[in-house]
């Protein structure tokens, strides 16, 4: 059965890493796969100060909107606009499979932005590697979250662009992603905006179109003592 999902919509974000320009959604916490070793155990969103007390509202249908209304407000951006969706949350699915239908409607409703997203809805249940290849074809950016350089080098074996959570201890800019026979797969950016000053979303977008060999890590930030141990302890 479908739960009830509820969504909010940010125009013009104040979120400073996101930067200028930037059009921004939540999903409410339910979308989020039990696949997630970080739901409610160190999402960086639920951490947050702000982005917390937002989700929250969202959940509570404070600030949450039906998924159609969300839509709606999408179409209404202006062709070529930056959207980052789910700053909390993730795509819409039940038992860590991605539902279709939803999908679709978010392809249809991004095709003339540039938007991107992350999920962590694993790959290898039901048909998911499908559906978020089909999203990337038609535009909408589907960044596979991954928490150990298995899970990355299995995603960009599928042909997907990869997001890799590291240790807030990482001190490398970027490094060699290599597989168990010592080749290399990829290299990993660590997140620009997270080790320079100047860079936001808005003025990098790599998150939105880079090489498939590029895989942007992402230094644990917020709960960073409890994701750092989740991380050492499912490698």
């Amino acid at each position: 059965m479908k739960k009830n999902y509820l969504f909010s919509f940010i125009k013009k974000t104040g979120n400073t890493k996101l930067g200028d320009g930037m059009s921004s959604t939540y999903s409410s916490s339910n979308t989020c796969p039990n696949a997630c070793p970080f739901k409610n155990n160190g999402c960086y969103c639920s951490e947050g100060y702000y982005t917390r007390l937002h989700w929250q509202k969202v959940d509570n249908g404070q600030r949450g909107i039906k998924f159609d209304d969300l839509i709606n407000k999408i179409k209404l951006l202006k062709p070529g606009s930056k959207l980052r969706l789910n700053i909390g949350g993730d795509l819409v699915g039940h038992n860590n499979n991605i539902y279709k239908s939803y999908l679709n409607k978010y392809v249809e409703a991004c095709k003339p932005l540039k938007a991107w997203t992350y999920t962590h809805y694993p790959i290898s249940k039901g048909n998911n590697l499908q559906l978020i290849k089909q999203a990337n074809k038609k535009g909408l950016t589907i960044n596979v979250s991954c928490e150990t350089e298995h899970q990355a080098i299995q995603s960009l074996d599928n042909g997907l662009l990869t997001a890799l959570v590291v240790k807030s201890t990482e001190t490398r800019k970027s490094y060699k992603l290599k597989d168990i026979h010592g080749n290399t797969k990829a290299t990993v950016l660590i997140c620009p905006q997270q080790i320079k000053n100047d860079v936001t979303c808005s003025n990098c977008m790599l998150c939105y179109d880079r090489p498939k060999n590029i895989v942007i890590g992402f230094k644990a930030h917020n709960a960073t003592q409890k994701v750092n141990k989740i991380l050492e302890n499912i490698k």
